[in-house]
């Protein structure tokens, strides 16, 4: 029997592979891929850190500064201690009632007497550095009597260089500068400075007189 060429060999399969060589590469390629990516989520998280911060001070200097304006406006009074620490207001209960309180006697006016003070108190270390400055606080005391406390701003409340917290120009005007920063190193210390004035619509006739602000 005679056999064909065909019948009498094996068939030959061709077989496709990869080197080592190929291997290595693949992998190195992969790696620098995976790095890469781990790398941006890495940087992406700090700086999303960062403005998460940042945002979040923003909103309590601007919450806090427009609260102390509001307050101001309708005080009866408006003082500060010499530190520039504590401002002082004082309300009049019952704009209908002119009476005598707090140690303070009637006039014959009715919408400005002192029947209860309120007080924003910076506290903590008069300083400009963040580090010194971690643990200061901004709080509200709604009535020096009851003594109950509020905190406007939990930490990072600064000086700005130069100037107290609290400022009078005359009796019906109160300057406010402060400024806020977070001890967070890694995403660049994220800050503000903020500044404002709080105008008492309550004033007597006397007081309606311009004021330089420093």
């Amino acid at each position: 029997m005679i056999l064909s060429d065909a019948m009498a060999s094996p068939v030959r399969r061709n077989r496709s592979g990869v080197t080592f060589v190929e291997m290595m590469v693949a992998m190195a390629i992969g790696l620098l891929v995976v790095a890469g990516a781990m790398a941006f989520i890495y940087y992406a998280a700090y700086a999303v850190s960062g403005v998460t911060a940042q945002t979040l001070i923003n909103q309590q200097a601007g919450n806090s500064i427009e609260f102390i304006q509001s307050r101001v406006r309708f005080a009866t009074s408006i003082s500060n201690d010499v530190s520039g620490n504590i401002l002082t207001l004082g309300f009049d209960d019952n704009i209908a009632l002119d009476t005598a309180s707090n140690g303070f006697p009637t006039n014959g006016i009715p919408w400005d007497d002192k029947d209860h003070f309120e007080q924003f108190q910076f506290v903590g270390v008069n300083a400009t550095n963040v580090t010194d400055c971690v643990s200061n606080q901004m709080v509200y005391i709604a009535n020096t009597q009851s003594n109950s406390t509020k905190v406007l701003v939990p930490s990072g409340v600064r000086n700005l260089p130069g100037f107290k917290i609290f400022t009078m120009t005359n009796q019906v005007i109160a300057i406010i500068r402060f400024g806020i920063a977070d001890n967070y190193k890694i995403d660049k210390y994220q800050s503000i400075d903020i500044q404002g004035t709080g105008v008492s619509l309550n004033r007597v006739r006397t007081n309606n007189v311009l004021s330089i602000i420093p």
